[in-house]
């Protein structure tokens, strides 16, 4: 009998327990930045934004089944801290992990239960970093102009360096196809560019063939600027006319060329007076609604046309 009664005993001891642990609870804490400069401080319960991120990155069925629950997710598991006080609010499980994030902090995590009980006041403090290189350097040491076929266009990551850029990182690696300046040791290249938000058609990972210019700044390789060029009907390399940067080249006048014949751009879903300014009738052959250009200029022409305005900011 009294075997059986312990049994039950520990038995309602486990399901009390366990019931305490579900039940949810108000969390009240501090969370500060230990350089005190604000509190963009993010808490979030088990971590749950990060994995429901990553899984929709990984799975892309997920991601079309479940993205319409991001806010909501948002909402629910996660909370910031006030300024300049640090203090928070937050309901979660006893047996929750709560985790405190910051971008460029270590990031720090404890137990809901722990929180609680040892009234721990978190403080967060910046991540070990690098500090950026400096280069004052303003000409180039060297500078390498030519059409080059894109091999592979990764992004830098930028938070194991200290402060934060306006401009995101990439390093490139392209295969040389022409040079039109100084020649460079090797059938390839690689080197770094920095791209702050530009708009689709002036960001150099769009296009497979490219007329670049590469400086070398204080023994790095670092893009200064580039053409989107295709190729023409006797071999050599050029770019169709952009209005938009028209008024840069306006004392440069464009060549006739006949492009290849895959070269066209859709406008069928133009509206006309559209059609009429990006691609007008003294460039563009209008046709079954592409246009096919038949104005433009070659790489060599690029070249010294990029050399003179530069040379005469």
């Amino acid at each position: 009998m009294k075997k059986t009664s312990l049994k039950f005993f520990l038995i309602l001891l486990i399901a009390v327990v366990n019931f305490c642990n579900s039940q949810t609870v108000t969390v009240k804490g501090i969370a500060r930045d230990s350089l005190k400069i604000n509190n963009f401080i993010g808490i979030v319960i088990n971590d749950t934004i990060r994995r429901f991120r990553d899984r929709a990155l990984e799975d892309e069925e997920f991601k079309r089944k479940n993205w319409d629950k991001y806010d909501k997710i948002v909402k629910k598991f996660s909370t910031s801290p006030d300024f300049p006080d640090g203090n928070y609010t937050i309901n979660a499980k006893l047996t929750d992990t709560l985790y405190f994030h910051k971008l460029r902090y270590t990031t720090q995590k404890y137990k809901v239960a722990d929180i609680i009980k040892n009234n721990i006041k978190v403080v967060l403090s910046p991540a070990p970093c690098i500090p950026y290189k400096k280069c004052d350097q303003k000409s180039p040491s060297k500078l390498y102009a030519f059409v080059g076929k894109k091999i592979d266009v990764t992004d830098v990551d930028q938070s194991k360096y200290c402060g934060l850029s306006l401009s995101r990182e990439y390093k490139a690696e392209y295969k040389i196809e022409q040079e039109l300046a100084e020649r460079y040791p090797d059938a390839e290249i690689i080197f770094s560019a920095y791209d702050h938000n530009s708009m689709y058609e002036y960001d150099f990972r769009n296009y497979d063939v490219v007329l670049l210019f590469v400086g070398e700044y204080c023994g790095d390789l670092i893009k200064d600027f580039f053409f989107p060029v295709y190729k023409t009907a006797n071999g050599r390399w050029a770019t169709p006319i952009k209005m938009r940067d028209e008024h840069y080249y306006k004392n440069y006048k464009p060549t006739k060329i006949i492009f290849e014949k895959s070269l066209s751009f859709d406008v069928s879903d133009l509206p006309t007076e559209h059609i009429e300014y990006r691609f007008p009738k003294e460039y563009y052959k209008i046709e079954n609604g592409k246009a096919y250009p038949i104005m433009g200029r070659y790489a060599e022409d690029l070249v010294k046309i990029w050399k003179d305005i530069s040379e005469k900011k």
